[in-house]
């Protein structure tokens, strides 16, 4: 009786895994957990390792979601990273306006790996793109999460998935070695 209820709850969590797309991002000092949000899948590219698009006929380009952690050997800063990359797209752009977002998750919660500081930032772009950049702190690792639309229209109309997204994700350290 007991096996048949390990069984049954494996496949309930599988078929909840495959239902949610849950997806693991690795890198040498963190493991990112997350899930996909619904009517959204994942393309590939070079540039970028985990990146979605909604699924949709007729999708811009400019339209799109990544989760990304950038690992250093010391203690990142989440001010002066910010700061850091405003600076060099104000040199790449100089029209581009740049304003802080205000938007609150509750799964950064400072523990043993989690600083609890993350700071959204919004970006407009000349031909309207618009984009939000959230950024997360940990001991190790600077975590990002994008939401880049074409324009107002659609960042307001994905700026839920944008939500569902960075909600589910988990972020935890990890001592990763690539053979």
């Amino acid at each position: 009786m007991k096996s048949k209820a390990y069984l049954i709850l494996f496949f309930v969590l599988v078929s909840l895994n495959f239902y949610a797309q849950t997806k693991m991002l690795t890198g040498n000092k963190h493991l990112i957990i997350l899930n996909i949000p619904k009517n959204w899948i994942q393309v590939q590219t070079d540039e970028i390792p985990f990146l979605i698009k909604p699924y949709e006929k007729e999708v811009s380009d400019n339209t799109y979601m990544y989760v990304y952690g950038l690992d250093y050997g010391s203690s990142p800063d989440l001010n002066l990273w910010i700061q850091g990359n405003n600076d060099g797209l104000k040199d790449q752009i100089p029209e581009i306006k740049i304003n802080e977002f205000d938007i609150n998750f509750e799964n950064f919660k400072k523990d043993n790996f989690l600083t609890g500081r993350y700071r959204a930032v919004k970006y407009i772009y000349p031909d309207f793109k618009e984009e939000v950049l959230l950024v997360i702190e940990t001991q190790t690792t600077i975590v990002t999460a994008v939401l880049s639309a074409k324009d107002n229209d659609e960042f307001i109309k994905y700026l839920n998935s944008f939500k569902e997204l960075v909600n589910s994700v988990k972020i935890n350290k990890a001592n990763v070695t690539f053979k």
